[in-house]
């Protein structure tokens, strides 16, 4: 087979049809906006619980957590995360499985036995993109 420096007609058709394909699927991506109030004194725990216990099992699961942060002022504290998901059926199924995993339930009751409820207020907001979302920036 001779190799030229030239696409053929048919390569290009299979790249323009990857290309709509991957903008098709980012376009129907689910965003998920959670919000959660932290109880005073125990953020320390949260996060601790959060990133150690929490995020391994949710990634079993799909989760794709695309960033974590904090705001609010001290002891009145807020955890904000942004979930990505395919659509909403994957995301009310991994919900689903999150919550009745056994690990996170034994998890979630040692934790509250120990430091009692970590979270008070759950805010959560499903985002779907508009069709005239910007593409992902390049900037950090």
């Amino acid at each position: 087979m001779r190799m030229t420096g030239r696409i053929t007609g048919r390569t290009l058709v299979i790249v323009v049809c990857l290309l709509y394909a991957a903008a098709a699927y980012c376009q129907t991506s689910v965003y998920q906006l959670r919000i959660y109030k932290l109880h005073p004194g125990n953020e320390l725990h949260f996060h601790d619980r959060f990133s150690q216990q929490c995020m391994p099992i949710m990634r079993r699961y799909g989760f794709d957590i695309v960033f974590t942060s904090q705001s609010g002022e001290p002891n009145h504290e807020e955890f904000v995360y942004l979930l990505r998901w395919k659509d909403r059926d994957t995301q009310a199924t991994a919900w689903k499985n999150f919550m009745a995993d056994p690990e996170w339930i034994g998890i979630k009751k040692t934790t509250s036995a120990q430091w009692g409820d970590l979270v008070g207020d759950v805010q959560d907001r499903s985002l779907d993109m508009l069709p005239y979302t910007p593409k992902p920036s390049l900037v950090p």
